[in-house]
């Protein structure tokens, strides 16, 4: 486990979008070093009718050698996501970040779909990238109570 960081990032990235967007849930969960050097913190979530957006922050945030050195798309981990009502969700894993954070940089990954109002559990699994096993427990699962946003979270070594 690391010192979380303050949200810093993630709140600078709604300030910017001028109030046309918020977070419907909030949290601050270290998941782990699930890309080598980094800890991924999840953030928040964002609900809209064009799809669930997982807001988190990688800390420290990336910086430009990694990817010469450690080769491309090693921070390329992955989520997939169920609910209890069984909603189809894509598991394309779209997303972006920001490559210019220092302590922390602010990204999202789509969760595949729109999440149902009528929804009352959200479970997001998450996958370190390709050939990474981190050397620390992470966090491979949240469990998300909606509409209130209880999370509880299921850790692996």
């Amino acid at each position: 486990m690391i010192r979380i960081p303050p949200r810093t990032a993630t709140d600078a990235y709604f300030a910017k979008m001028g109030g046309s967007r918020r977070p419907d849930i909030v949290f601050d969960i270290d998941l782990g070093e699930l890309v080598d050097g980094h800890h991924v913190v999840a953030r928040a979530l964002e609900f809209s009718d064009v799809g669930g957006v997982l807001h988190y922050e990688f800390v420290p945030g990336l910086r430009e050698h990694e990817e010469e050195t450690k080769g491309p798309f090693f921070w390329y981990w992955r989520l997939s996501v169920e609910d209890d009502l069984g909603t189809p969700y894509r598991d394309d894993n779209t997303g972006a970040f920001d490559r210019s954070g220092r302590a922390a940089a602010h990204g999202t990954r789509y969760l595949g779909g729109p999440v149902p109002r009528a929804a009352r559990r959200l479970r997001v699994d998450f996958t370190p990238p390709d050939g990474r096993t981190p050397a620390r427990p992470w966090c491979r699962r949240l469990d998300i109570t909606l509409p209130d946003g209880g999370v509880t979270q299921t850790w692996t070594r």
